[in-house]
């Protein structure tokens, strides 16, 4: 654990600032968590002091105001620290147990190393008592919150499936529909998006704002994870979207462009991009803010593979002189569905309660999407997860991996000593794995 710490902190320092996870809210169902719920309607209302809480992301704070309807002698300060510099912060803050929060956040590339460091309280036990909301997360929120002993260590107010974000009207142009079911099942594979790639070049469209989006998706496309019992595993799966990244990027299929560079965000309203293939975040925080001329000209599709990447986990730090505080604001978070409709209702980002979800699918749909009811697609999604392969070691890899692809891609590589460069830099950043 040591040396994972130690790698852990390296990457911290590398680590690139990202976006995460993403009409009036509909009625709460019955038998939801919101403040119908037992630990709702018995509220200490009495409770009072302040709460110091750590974010990698602005999204809690927009919880505040309706917290401190129920708690409005609570203080909730939230200190925002850039994802960049997050785990540079918070681990010698927690090692020292001076100054810590008594929540803090983890990002989906380390929220792993996070649930099995042992900071986090184990939310099962009392007071918290979480298994008695827990049938209303969806799974894989819950999974990744959990470490090795079975313990539920941080949840999350999100969930981050993914989607192939297209314009209709380039679709309906190119591929003879602009339907969401239709589209999916002409890019039902790698090759198949590789084929109509060639479509859209022919129409001076480019089909990618990016190749390197589409890693979001290909990590649920894998058989193993990353590391499996102390050795690296490089799924065949991997492999080929390498070959896949090259392709695009010698026959001018994307913009070639990074992600979040302006031309990759301006895409939203030019008319020679046709996708994005991004979570859900990817809504919420590109194309939704983006959007105006082409309103109603977007919609979600499946791609190859269901997936979900991204998203920010809480938990409450096990030193924390404010556990009752602590808890009343994760619950109020994380496990009361009237909350979360209502900041789902407005913010359009998908959240992690079932309840929340499938009452937003009843609803009206996105006018940026044409109508599309965005609930709806993605509690589709859900249900057809493959399993999380999520490990600790993953911020690193990922960063390491990417680079490999990309000199790969632009020729600066051949593909197999693309993939020696990966697995040096593996090596570098974890010496204890073993790399074949």
């Amino acid at each position: 654990m040591k040396k994972l710490i130690s790698a852990v902190l390296a990457f911290a320092l590398t680590l690139s600032l990202a976006a995460c996870g993403q009409s009036a809210p509909a009625s709460t169902p019955s038998g939801s968590s919101a403040l119908t719920s037992a630990s709702v309607s018995q509220t200490d209302t009495a409770l009072s002091g302040t709460l110091e809480v750590w974010s990698s992301g602005e999204e809690l704070g927009r919880f505040v105001e309706g917290f401190n309807k129920l708690y409005p002698d609570v203080t909730v300060n939230i200190t925002v620290v850039p994802n960049a510099d997050f785990l540079a912060k918070l681990t010698p803050t927690l090692a020292s147990g001076q100054g810590a929060p008594d929540i803090f956040t983890g990002e989906s590339d380390y929220v792993k190393y996070l649930v099995d460091s042992g900071y986090w309280e184990d939310l099962r036990v009392e007071p918290y008592n979480v298994e008695q909301y827990t049938s209303d997360m969806w799974e894989y929120v819950v999974g990744v919150g959990t470490d090795d002993s079975g313990a539920i260590r941080a949840l999350s107010w999100q969930a981050s499936p993914g989607s192939i974000m297209y314009r209709r009207d380039m679709a309906l142009e190119v591929l003879g529909t602009e339907e969401p079911q239709e589209v999916s099942a002409l890019l039902n594979s790698n090759e198949a998006m590789l084929e109509a790639a060639a479509k859209f070049k022919e129409a001076g469209i480019k089909m990618f704002a990016s190749w390197q989006d589409i890693m979001n998706m290909q990590f649920s496309n894998r058989e193993q994870p990353w590391v499996v019992d102390g050795k690296l595993i490089i799924d065949d799966s991997m492999l080929e979207f390498m070959d896949m990244a090259k392709t695009i990027t010698e026959k001018g299929y994307d913009l070639n462009v990074d992600p979040w560079a302006p031309e990759w965000s301006a895409a939203v309203e030019s008319d020679d991009t046709f996708c994005y293939v991004l979570p859900t975040w990817g809504y919420q925080f590109v194309v939704k803010p983006s959007a105006v001329n082409t309103v109603g000209q977007w919609a979600l599709c499946e791609g190859p593979v269901p997936y979900v990447k991204g998203g920010t986990w809480l938990g409450i730090y096990k030193d924390s002189p404010n556990k009752d505080l602590a808890w009343a604001f994760m619950e109020y978070v994380t496990c009361n569905s009237e909350a979360q409709q209502a900041y789902a209702a407005e913010y359009g980002e998908y959240v992690s309660l079932k309840s929340a979800d499938e009452a937003l699918a009843t609803g009206e749909g996105e006018k940026v999407l044409g109508g599309q009811n965005l609930f709806a697609f993605y509690n589709d999604q859900m249900s057809k997860l493959p399993n999380d392969l999520m490990t600790a070691y993953d911020g690193q890899l990922n960063t390491a991996f990417l680079s490999a692809a990309k000199l790969y891609a632009t020729g600066e590589l051949d593909k197999d000593a693309a993939v020696q460069q990966f697995k040096d830099d593996a090596l570098t950043a974890y010496p204890e794995l073993t790399v074949e």
